[in-house]
């Protein structure tokens, strides 16, 4: 067999197979034997009619047919993998000749290839990762969670309702006069300043005392649980039964006792930072890696197939359905839980995969750039390492492998990892440590304390 390949552009090569003589006339006979077993012949046992027969009962077209799509079946992958292509997709075959025995039989196909792209350069990257330790000031951030958790309510006498406290109330509300189910609410324990109600109501009560009685009308905003009520009035009539605000623990050796049994509050701030450090270092390693993926693809020249990016939003897709049906999730089901619908859905996808596809075409530009090279001891050691987790016999994951010719997608994987393994060696990327901001990292001091949920909202 000999091949050959025209490079049509810059993801599309034609392949010209010549298949000799011989191979064309082996897979007539081979067509012939099998058509044979199918065909029912009266006076012949299955498989033993003659050529002739055979043509008289199905036509020698349909037999030249039968060994013509053998003959590419047999070929194309041999001409694929002896000019070394990567296909990305079901090649586009042009119009075929008839087969003819004695003859030698050439076709040519258009076949999408995987793209070798190149990077502008591998020299400067660098990236910006949160420390692997923590902070004084996360260990501080983090304690005053826990304060938070063993704060104590204690009731308040002498003044009223203010800003951060916690009201025991009861009120009966309407919208446009008119009242809604559950409008009744008796004696719940009410957290200011959380978003719990719209700020209209807060500041209606704000001031008042225990046994103190108001009404609070306001007109309900965009964003309330209840759509139906935008902008129509609500009128809340409410009565404060008591008024208790959080008293915080004091940060000393008894807290630390209390909270972890510590006999000192040193020792205390010695575990939580050493549970912190724990947690920093794995996600300082998922972000390194997340950072220097990013940086090195921002270098790629090129642009990545759409057929690349099909295939892998297809396989997507299909992991994420199989994902929902292995907990006992159809789509709908999710689509109702979350608000994404199916077209959202499939944008995310499709998203992810572009990042995917291009993510990879750059390691493997740069394992090309660095002059890495997949050796058959790696591939071995690859498989005895699938086969060991498998508890399966080498040979036979190698041969089921071959078969399926899943040694390619093997020699992938392992360039993607020396790749990344190369991006993140301090010697080849400038790795910058930046504290995380001052802002947004403790959180809320508490969780909420609960809501209202008969009532509309903001």
């Amino acid at each position: 067999m000999n091949t050959s390949v025209e490079q049509l552009n810059a993801h599309t090569v034609k392949l010209t197979v010549i298949v000799p003589a011989a191979d064309v006339d082996a897979a007539i006979d081979h067509a012939y034997r099998e058509l044979a077993k199918k065909v029912k012949v009266p006076g012949f046992r299955p498989g033993k009619a003659p050529k002739t027969v055979i043509d008289t009962h199905l036509g020698r077209e349909a037999v030249l047919a039968e060994a013509q799509e053998n003959v590419l079946d047999e070929t194309y992958p041999k001409a694929v993998e002896t000019e070394g292509l990567k296909p990305i997709a079901s090649p586009e075959v042009d119009e075929l000749d008839e087969l003819i025995e004695g003859a030698e039989f050439t076709y040519t196909v258009d076949v999408q290839v995987k793209p070798e792209l190149t990077l502008t350069s591998t020299e400067g990257l660098s990236v910006t990762v949160p420390p692997a330790e923590s902070s004084d000031r996360e260990v501080d951030a983090q304690i005053e969670q826990t304060r938070e958790r063993f704060a104590s309510l204690e009731p308040v006498e002498g003044r009223g309702v203010g800003a951060g406290d916690f009201v025991l109330m009861s009120f009966t509300g309407t919208v446009n006069g008119e009242e809604y189910e559950g409008n009744v609410v008796e004696k719940y324990l009410y957290e200011m300043d959380k978003g719990l109600m719209p700020t209209d109501f807060d500041r209606g009560i704000v001031g008042l005392e225990p046994g103190g009685e108001t009404r609070i009308e306001f007109e309900i905003p965009d964003g309330s649980s209840n759509p139906e009520f935008v902008g129509k009035t609500a009128e809340f009539d409410v009565t404060v039964h008591e008024i208790k605000e959080k008293v915080l623990p004091e940060i000393d050796d008894d807290f630390a006792g209390n909270v972890g049994g510590f006999e000192t509050l040193e020792e205390l701030r010695a575990d939580v930072k050493a549970k912190l450090d724990e947690a920093k270092a794995t996600g300082r390693l998922r972000a390194l890696e997340r950072a220097v993926r990013v940086a090195l693809t921002e270098r790629l020249e090129g642009e990545a197939p759409e057929a690349m990016i099909s295939a892998r939003r297809q396989s997507m897709f299909g992991d994420f359905l199989e994902g929902l049906q292995s907990r006992g999730m159809s789509f709908e089901q999710y689509a109702q839980a979350t608000g994404y619908d199916g077209e959202r859905v499939l944008k995310d996808v499709e998203e992810q995969a572009a990042v995917m596809v291009r993510e990879e075409l750059a390691l493997e530009a740069l394992f090309r750039a660095q002059g890495m090279e997949v050796t058959e001891d790696d591939i071995n050691s690859e498989i005895e390492r699938f086969a060991e987790a498998a508890e399966t016999d080498v040979d036979e994951l190698r041969a089921r492998w071959d078969e399926a010719r899943a040694i390619e997608v093997l020699t992938e994987g392992i360039m993607h990892r020396r790749a990344v393994e190369w991006l993140m060696n301090p010697e080849n990327v400038e790795i910058n440590e930046v504290e995380p901001g001052a802002e947004g990292d403790e959180g809320d001091a508490a969780g909420a304390a609960g809501e209202a949920a008969s009532a509309p909202e903001e």
